[in-house]
């Protein structure tokens, strides 16, 4: 990690100072208990942004509270639908929160089917990433679009504008659309909001569109956007297929992350070997250009960054261990990565950026779309790169002053006092989080008392509500009667045990009684005469210690009254001396 910062700031000197900004800057998505691990791109130390990223799914545990879900799209227990494998339905997937850098990368992986039955159906579906300075969610309603009269998801989104993928006609920033029309394509199209578009524009190069031919259609296709600070733009896809990949390859595996000290082949009939042992175990396809491995009596899920890099996804060891295609870490190959567009300098226009996902499954026949992981990576060791306002609260205004104050950090002075503030920073953070803690758990123990009493008012509602006849508007005596014999039947089941407790204590005093006062067996004498043998030492340690307390005491007294004598006859010595 450290020279991942070192290659970004470009020096020794300048290494420290941009570390420190990193540090502050990798606390603040971190103090939300997502991983903040440090990213490279381009030779460029970043963090990732928990706000905008996710892995397999969002939950309201997490981050799902910061993306508005609507249509087809929905959170599923291991993965994000964007539009089910039905006709004629639409996916709308927004952040509601910007990216606030302009140095930064969105690398996602989507798995995409469609219905190869019905190739004679128009092939009209289409999935889009959008990357735009205007917060959609915010002007979302998804209540005009369900209140159409006919309840027609299309018709309703005319209503509201929303006539181009579900997005804006005249929207502004990026659209990368993923079509698939009789050859599959992926496109690119920047607007700047003053020309209104069609859904043809999106992947027309005459409408200067960047357009490439791409079989995006995949178990898992990874796309990735790179926002550069100079306003270019560029978007590249691998679609890595795993299964041929794989097939008869040899692997590494680094548990450190970093060198290979095991090799592992994996075999056509699902099965590997570990260095030169035998066939066992075995792996499998998971969507999301992921796998499932089993071997040495574990499962682990490989997650593929390329054909020569996998992580192991499941591991809780930090770093995570990887795979390496031949044992050998060779980088990143670009030959993985198909560049779909390039923008210039100049066209992002900086500020905040918000990103979402829209998709239609198609008319006739269908498409489906999931996606299994999404990351936005800031490389910008000077801001935050978004808002964490919900977890810093009153600290946020200190903690951008610390980003912002980067080129003050010049002697180590200044770096020592940057890194003592850093300190006081997040100690403060760590006292209201504990204080936070506290008031939540007394909160907890409040409310599982308040649902104690309501199941208690609930069960007297439910007898009373079962009791009531509202055909007659009365309690139903029989109801009532079943009631009162029902407790009836508890007293008498209690009073029964209850007599039967009594009956043993009666039993168990009689037997006592009987026996207890007339009868000793030897052990019960031999107890008794220690316990004697045991009074009568005490008796004749405490006549003893009463002995010595009292000679000790008559000592004392003449001790006292002798030198009370001498004090007397010297002092009577001095008087008459000085009288004569």
């Amino acid at each position: 990690r450290g020279g991942h910062v070192q290659r970004a700031a470009g020096g020794g000197g300048a290494a420290s100072t941009t570390a420190l900004a990193l540090l502050a800057a990798c606390a603040l998505p971190s103090l939300r208990g997502v991983a903040a691990a440090p990213r490279k791109g381009a030779g460029k130390a970043g963090w990732r942004l928990s706000h905008h990223s996710f892995e397999r799914t969002l939950s309201y545990d997490d981050t799902l509270g910061d993306w508005l879900a609507s249509a087809g799209s929905i959170p599923l227990r291991d993965r994000l639908q964007i539009v089910p494998p039905v006709p004629d339905r639409y996916g709308f997937f927004w952040s509601k929160k910007p990216v606030t850098t302009r140095d930064f990368e969105v690398t996602f992986t989507v798995s995409a089917s469609d219905n190869g039955e019905a190739k004679r159906a128009p092939l009209d579906g289409a999935f889009a990433f959008w990357l735009s300075p205007d917060s959609l969610a915010a002007q979302y309603n998804e209540q005009a679009v369900v209140s159409v009269p006919s309840k027609d998801w299309d018709e309703g989104l005319q209503k509201v504008g929303l006539t181009l993928l579900s997005n804006k006609p005249n929207f502004r920033g990026l659209a990368m659309t993923f079509s698939d029309a009789a050859t599959q394509t992926v496109s690119a199209l920047w607007n700047d909001g003053a020309k209104t578009r069609v859904f043809g524009d999106l992947t027309s190069t005459a409408s200067g569109a960047q357009s490439k031919a791409l079989k995006w259609m995949t178990a898992g296709t990874q796309v990735k956007v790179r926002v550069t600070p100079d306003g270019a733009v560029k978007g590249s896809v691998m679609t890595l297929d795993v299964q041929k990949h794989i097939v008869g390859s040899l692997w590494g595996f680094a548990e450190d992350g970093v060198t290979s000290k095991n090799m592992i082949s994996f075999q056509a009939d699902g099965k590997v070997t570990w260095d030169d042992g035998p066939a066992h175990g075995g792996w499998y396809l998971v969507p999301g250009n992921k796998m499932g491995l089993t071997m040495n009596n574990q499962t682990y899920v490989i997650r593929f960054e390329g054909s020569n890099r996998a992580v192991v996804e499941n591991s809780q060891a930090e770093p995570q261990p990887i795979l390496l295609y031949g044992g050998q870490d060779t980088g990143v190959h670009e030959d993985d990565w198909q560049v779909v567009f390039t923008l210039p300098p100049g066209t992002f226009p900086g500020g905040e950026a918000y990103m979402g996902f829209s998709a239609y499954t198609g008319s006739k026949s269908y498409i489906e779309v999931d996606m299994h992981r999404l990351e936005t990576v800031n490389f910008d060791a000077k801001v935050a790169g978004e808002d964490d306002s919900d977890v810093l609260e009153a600290q946020l205004a200190e903690w951008l002053e610390v980003l912002e104050s980067e080129k003050k950090y010049l002697d180590q002075a200044s770096q020592s006092e940057a890194v003592l503030r850093l300190t006081q920073l997040l100690s403060t953070h760590v006292e209201r989080c504990d204080k936070d803690g506290d008031k939540l758990k007394e909160n907890l123990i409040k409310m599982e008392e308040r649902l104690d009493t309501l199941g208690s008012d609930m069960s007297t509602h439910l007898a009373a509500v079962k009791a009531y006849s509202f055909e007659s508007q009365q309690f139903e005596p029989e109801v009532l009667k079943g009631h009162i014999i029902g407790i009836k039947a508890i007293f008498v089941k209690s009073k029964g045990i209850h007599d039967e407790k009594v009956r043993r204590v009666q039993q168990a005093a009689k037997d006592l009684k009987t026996k207890g006062g007339t009868q000793l067996t030897e052990s019960s004498k031999r107890k008794v005469i220690s316990v004697q043998e045991q009074s009568k030492a005490v008796e004749d340690f405490a006549a003893a210690g009463s002995s010595q307390t009292n000679m000790l005491l008559l000592i004392l007294c003449a001790a006292v009254a002798g030198l009370g004598f001498l004090f007397l006859n010297r002092m009577r010595y001095y008087e008459k001396k000085h009288y004569i």
